[in-house]
């Protein structure tokens, strides 16, 4: 079950991304259709498989009757990520951050701030002490 609906990949791409076809390179898409096309077929399975990895969880089955809004967000901020590092690798692989230096571009789909969004989310092992005392049976 594919966790956004035709719907939410294009808010996505249009509010969260603001980007068009014509963005990217010439001839990287046809239209806008094409482009959510690859958003459902490509980015949006590696941004499950990434949220489902950083939380160590299966939401597909731990919610088959629909996933959590707050993660289909976290899904559609990330996609909105990849669609805007793909328009910056375009422009080159430099960005300017100040008068004289260059740098590479960090390029991570679950930012700090999308981590902390998923904070709650994130499966923990429950912590058992122990101790080196022995038991006393009476």
């Amino acid at each position: 079950m594919a966790w956004l609906d035709s719907t939410e990949i294009t808010n996505a791409r249009k509010l969260y991304a603001q980007v068009t076809y014509e963005d990217f390179m010439q001839g990287a898409f046809a239209d806008d259709a094409a482009i959510e096309s690859f958003i459902d077929e490509y980015l949006l399975p590696s941004v499950e498989s990434h949220i489902e990895a950083y939380c160590d969880r299966d939401f597909d089955a731990e919610y088959p009757s629909a996933i959590p809004g707050a993660i289909k967000d976290v899904a559609s901020r990330a996609i909105a990520n990849m669609l805007q590092y793909m328009v910056m690798n375009k422009m080159g692989p430099l960005v300017r951050t100040g008068d004289f230096k260059l740098e590479i571009p960090e390029q991570e789909i679950l930012t700090p701030g999308l981590r902390a969004l998923l904070s709650p989310w994130v499966k923990r092992t429950p912590i058992v002490k122990s101790s080196d005392y022995a038991v006393i049976d009476e």
